[in-house]
This record gives C-alpha cells, sequence and structure tokens, in this order.
C-alpha cells in the first residue's frame, strides 16, 4: 500500500462499510476521454447502463439508483471501471475528498489524520487521494490545490464519491471497516477555514432565496387538516418530503415530529417512534439546496382534493401583509416598491453589442430549422463582436466571448478555422473561448462551476451556448417547471458575470409558430433571432422579437465554402463561413425551408442529422441506418421500402440548389 501511485480496483474485490451498502444511493462509472483534456473524466451510469442526467435527487434519479450488491454486479458485468456513491440530503452522510495529499512515501497531512483516522477511509483511484466519510451534512464545497494545499471537496447531497475498497492502513488496524463517525469540531472548522462557514450558502445555484425559504406559519389544526387527507403509505420519497417540509415549518421542534410521528403511524411501513425520531433528527437544512416546506405538502393535499377554506387563505395574506409593512423602511427599495415616475425618464439609453440588432441584454434566442446555416451564422456575428468590427454596416462593441459548444468541439473548430481563412485573421488575436464540454443547465452545481471558470477569464461580453437541448438534459422543453429553472439559471449566469446569454434554439416541427418548445422562452428574451432557408435557397437572419426596439429587420447572407484542410484519405475537407448576400425575391407566407415541396422523409431526414451533433461529415451508411431505425416498421405482412424512401430523400435534398447536405461518395457533408 505505501507506494501505490495508481488504483485500478479490482472490481469483486470492493467492500464498502454496512451502513452504505443497502442505501439506494450506488451507480456505476468509468473513465472517458474528451477531447482537449489530458486527463480522463469519471463519467456515472446507472446500473441499466444509461448516462446519468437530470437532476441529483430527483425521483427519476432516485428510481435508477440502486443498491451496493446490485451496483457492484451491473459494473463488473459492463466492464465498468467502479462503483460510486450518490450522496442526498436525506440519507445524513458526508463524505471528504482529499486530492494529491499524499506523499510517494505514504505520508499525508496531520490535519487529514484527525479527519479520518477515527472513521472508514480509503485511497482515491489516482492512488494519491483519500476519501472518508463521516455522518451529518458539510455541504457541497470545493476548495483547489494550491499554494501547498492539498485539494479539498466535501459531498453532502451533489455529485457521486467513488469507491476502490483500498482501506487506510490506520482504518484496517483499528477494524473500522463499518465505522462512521459523526462530523466533530475539528472537521467543521477545518472546512470553514478553508470553505468558509458551512452554516452559510456560499452561492445559491438556482436563486438568491435559495435556503432561506420562508415558513407559512401554518398552525398545528392546519398541519394535521393537510396531513390528513395524505396517504402515509405514499412512498419513501414524498414520505420523507412531507418530513423535510413539517421540519422546516417547526424547526425540528416536537410539535412537527409529533404530527409526522402520528400520520405514519397509520401506513403499512411504519417503523415505530424510534425509528422515526433517528430519521426526524438527521434532517438538516442542504447547504446550497432548496427547503422543502409546506408549500409541497399543501400541493401534495390539493392533488388529493384538498381545498383550503378561503377564510383561512384570506385571513394568512392580510396577516403577512401587515409583517411585511412593519419591516419596510423609506429608505430601503425592493422588488415591489413603487418608484416615481419621473426616475423612469432619467434612465440611460439602451446599450448595444450589435447596434440595432443584439442589445446589452440578460438573455437572447437565436432559432432556425435544420438547414438552414444557424450556426454559420452565429458565428458571424460572435466573431464581429470578439474582433470589434462593424457588422453588415451597423456598429459594435468590442467584447470578449465565451461559446459553450455543448455539441462538441470538433465541428466547430472546423467552422472557426474556415471563418480565419476566408478573413485571413489570425485566431490568436481575437478574443474568443469555447468550452468543449457540456454543463447541465438545470443542475445548479454544473452552473456553479460554469459560472467559476468564466470569471476567470475576466469580463465577458457574450456567452452564447450551442444548444439549448444540450444543456438541459432530461428536461421537457414544453413545461414551464423545466424551462423556468433553465432560465432562472441562466439569469444567474447573467448576474455573475453580467454577459449577454445567447441561446441557439431549434425551431419547432411548426416552421410558422418560431421556435421548439415552451412559449414563454420567447417572453423571457430580450431579443429572438430567427434564421431562415428559403425554398429558392437564400437565407435570411430575421429580428423576430427586439424588447423595447424595432423588430422585423432582416439581413440576407450565403454560405461560402472554404477548405479548411485534408483528412486522413488525402481528401479535402471543407466548411462554410456566412457572408452578406442580396436580398431575395418575394416569396409566399411561411414557405420557409422549402417546406411545401419537402416531403415528410426529406424533413425527417434533416432532423436526424442534428443527431450527429457538430458532425459535418458523416457516413452515408450511418445516416440511413439512423434514418430507417426512427421510422414506424411497416404492418405486418407489407414490404418494408423504409431504406429506398430515405435513400431517395437523402439523393432529393442533395440536388437542391445551395441545399443543406450534398453526397461526395460514402459521406454525406451537412451544412448546418
Amino acid at each position: 500500500m505505501n507506494n501505490v501511485s495508481t488504483i485500478a480496483p479490482t472490481l469483486r474485490a470492493v467492500e464498502v462499510p454496512l451502513p452504505l451498502r443497502s442505501l439506494p444511493a450506488w451507480l456505476l462509472w468509468r473513465f472517458e476521454h474528451f477531447v482537449g483534456e489530458a486527463k480522463p473524466r469519471k463519467i456515472p451510469y446507472w446500473a441499466n447502463g444509461t448516462r446519468r442526467h437530470g437532476q441529483q435527487g430527483s425521483a427519476f434519479d432516485r428510481e435508477h439508483l440502486t443498491t451496493f450488491e446490485v451496483a457492484l454486479e451491473a459494473a463488473v458485468r459492463g466492464g465498468y471501471d467502479g462503483v460510486g456513491f450518490a450522496p442526498l440530503a436525506d440519507f445524513g452522510y458526508v463524505f471528504l475528498d482529499f486530492d494529491n495529499c499524499i506523499e510517494p512515501d505514504g505520508a499525508f497531512s496531520a490535519d487529514i489524520h484527525k479527519m479520518v483516522d477515527r472513521t472508514y477511509a480509503e485511497r482515491s483511484p489516482s492512488g494519491k487521494g483519500i476519501r472518508a466519510v463521516l455522518k451529518g451534512n458539510l455541504g457541497n464545497h470545493k476548495s483547489g490545490t494550491s499554494g501547498g494545499y492539498f485539494g479539498f471537496e466535501t459531498f453532502s447531497s451533489s455529485g457521486f464519491v467513488t469507491f476502490t475498497g483500498y482501506i487506510l492502513p490506520n482504518c484496517e488496524i483499528l477494524g473500522y471497516h463499518d465505522k462512521i463517525a459523526d462530523v466533530d469540531d475539528f472537521t467543521r472548522s477545518y472546512c470553514e477555514t478553508r470553505f468558509g462557514s458551512t452554516s452559510q450558502i456560499a452561492f445559491d445555484p438556482d436563486d438568491f432565496m435559495l435556503g432561506r425559504e420562508p415558513k407559512l406559519s401554518l398552525t398545528v389544526s392546519e398541519m394535521d387538516a393537510l396531513l390528513s387527507n395524505l396517504d402515509p403509505s405514499m412512498g419513501r420519497e414524498p414520505w420523507l418530503r412531507v418530513a423535510m417540509a413539517l421540519h422546516h415549518e417547526t424547526d425540528g421542534d416536537d410539535t412537527g415530529f409529533e404530527l409526522w410521528d402520528e400520520w405514519s403511524s397509520k401506513g403499512d411501513s411504519y417503523p415505530g417512534t424510534d425509528g422515526l425520531r433517528y430519521q426526524w433528527d438527521s434532517l438538516r437544512p442542504a447547504v446550497g439546496k432548496r427547503a422543502v416546506t409546506m408549500r409541497s405538502v399543501i400541493k401534495m393535499a390539493k392533488d388529493a382534493g384538498y381545498r383550503i377554506p378561503e377564510a383561512v387563505t384570506t385571513q394568512r395574506v392580510l396577516q403577512n401583509a401587515e409583517k411585511i409593512q412593519a419591516q419596510l423602511s423609506p429608505e430601503t427599495r425592493n422588488r415591489f416598491t413603487p418608484l416615481p415616475a419621473f426616475e423612469l425618464t432619467q434612465l440611460p439609453p439602451l446599450e448595444w453589442l450589435i447596434k440595432g440588432l443584439l442589445p446589452k441584454g440578460e438573455l437572447g434566442i437565436i432559432f432556425g430549422a435544420s438547414g438552414s446555416g444557424k450556426t454559420f451564422l452565429i458565428l458571424d456575428l460572435l466573431f464581429a463582436v470578439a474582433r470589434g468590427v462593424d457588422w453588415r454596416g451597423r456598429k459594435v462593441k468590442q467584447g470578449r466571448v465565451v461559446i459553450v459548444a455543448a455539441e462538441g468541439g470538433n465541428g466547430i473548430g472546423m467552422r472557426i478555422e474556415a471563418y480565419a481563412r476566408y478573413y485571413n485573421i489570425d485566431m490568436r488575436t481575437v478574443d474568443m473561448h469555447i468550452i468543449t464540454a457540456a454543463p447541465n443547465y438545470m443542475d445548479g452545481d454544473d452552473v456553479s462551476e460554469l459560472i467559476a471558470e468564466i470569471k476567470q477569464l475576466g469580463n465577458v461580453m457574450i456567452i452564447a451556448t450551442d444548444t439549448l437541448a444540450q444543456v438541459s438534459p432530461g428536461a421537457n422543453e414544453n413545461t414551464s417547471e423545466d424551462m423556468g429553472r433553465v432560465l432562472r439559471n441562466v439569469k444567474l449566469i447573467h448576474e455573475a458575470t453580467d454577459a449577454m446569454n445567447l441561446l441557439v434554439h431549434h425551431a419547432g416541427k411548426d416552421l410558422s409558430k418560431g421556435s421548439r418548445g415552451w412559449s414563454g422562452l420567447k417572453g423571457a428574451a430580450d431579443v429572438q433571432l430567427e434564421v431562415v432557408r428559403h425554398e429558392n435557397g437564400s437565407r435570411e437572419l430575421v429580428l423576430e422579437k427586439l424588447k423595447d426596439g424595432v423588430d422585423g429587420t432582416r439581413w440576407s447572407f450565403k454560405l461560402e465554402s472554404v477548405d479548411v484542410g485534408m483528412d486522413f484519405d488525402g481528401d479535402i475537407i471543407t466548411s462554410c463561413v456566412a457572408v452578406e448576400a442580396d436580398a431575395p425575391a418575394r416569396e409566399e407566407p411561411n414557405d420557409r425551408l422549402g417546406i411545401k415541396r419537402r416531403g415528410r422523409v426529406e424533413n425527417h431526414v434533416l432532423e436526424v442529422m442534428t443527431i450527429f451533433g457538430d458532425q459535418s461529415i458523416v457516413s452515408a451508411v450511418d445516416l440511413i441506418d439512423r434514418a430507417v431505425a426512427m421510422l414506424p416498421a411497416p404492418e405486418i405482412g407489407k414490404r418494408d421500402t423504409r431504406r429506398q424512401v430515405v435513400t431517395r430523400a437523402i439523393q432529393m435534398l442533395s440536388k437542391e440548389k445551395d441545399g443543406p447536405l450534398r453526397m461526395d461518395g460514402g459521406k454525406i457533408i451537412f451544412y448546418e
């Protein structure tokens, strides 16, 4: 053990503390390499082989997490690199992760010894770090390796922690294989030294009220009435949410516990008062996470048919208004403070990034159908800002640009090279930066990390995210709940960086109805732009919406092909640049993307092409196979003609003048 430099766990031999084995918190992970990154990442998967996505601790996530034994068997069977534990607030465990802390002779800091020598602790997969588990909650924090310090993180309700089974020698000698100690004063004090107070929220990943959600001032009888409408055998997750809400409303005192105990005693899985008391005492506010309040219980009760008496609701509104009024001060301005009309006339004029087109606001949306050329047009706009050059004769404010290339960095690299060659510029002189990983805008921790990385650059003018779908995995684009969460996090990115967020989005199936999904996206945007490809092959950028400005302006453009290099077979690789073009001939309304002449299969092929992300050159066989698989199978007894009609559709698309794709031997070259 003393000279281990790298650990590749033998999965069958991995052992973990007994208290953790049966918790439904386990998943699989494997090392995966990403373009441009020297070190591989540990990517989590559920036991069914699906890459983990969505919100940690959601009903969907919990449904797919499993016990240690099941996860271990799946990892062995599937050839994964290891198993990991996903901490959730209601489990009551915190994991300490010390990075690059073990010397070649096996020695490590005396401070780490004080924290890990009394509980289960093991070496990390690299062999250079240590993981330990304690009972309690220290929040989710990270402090990097710098100034002689080792890296240090705590996980109470986010991410996942790998297990190797390589227990530290001290712990093994003392027989701490199954021992999990409580968080002690030294560990808490050390965390506060590295991170700041662990009792306060260091950063709110969703909104600035996170963790400060107000109580509803419900009476005991009102809480009891709500519980009487709920089935205590509803399932573990909602049952725990009821407990968390009662705990929050009553500050964890016996009033809330007695209500929960009495209600739970009527359920099928009642563990007894002592069993409930242990779980009640382990409930603590999760640092950096939204508190569960009695509003959740009210919603559950309403869904079950309960209606709150109108007199009670009216009385509470008036009582709360009196409390708020007593706390108001003439010197303080709040969200709903009435402002003198004169003040609003003295506001400064609207600032522009591209005058008359792109304001310096919070949110912009640019969308278009597949094949419209939107990615090339977006790069043209962003380069104008990064270079500080006029765009179509309009003044531009120069500033740093960050592109979140969530669909991968290879394709965008070729498009950038094409722009640089066309305009004969040295990219080292252009203040543009690319993020090639895909952050999850539904996840506060991802947003926190993204903000931190971007702020490291200094002042940023625009953050362009390509595409919205790729940064909201598992989200329902048609619901205000999921898209509202994304918008709240985008607003936080703006508030933290003061940058304009430009979201790249897809058009809906009905092109006349604009962008795909929830209509509230357009309402929230300062500007919405559409990239249109007409039946005659011409393309336009349309200013569809401009808050506090004049919309409806159109700019024509075309795609110029540029050679950007050679592939391994010696064939020329091409990409495109969006350049100014003459205005197109007038066309009938809604005649976009040649929709009148294109059939169902042609449009299906274009939709399938988006699955390949930034790959502008794909195998014809791969495209045909994918398109065929996504079409409905013929009825039993009827001939399967899917491959023929897909092939014919690709041929028709390739014949279009200035069309979205062309065929080159066994390859398809696609112009997004």
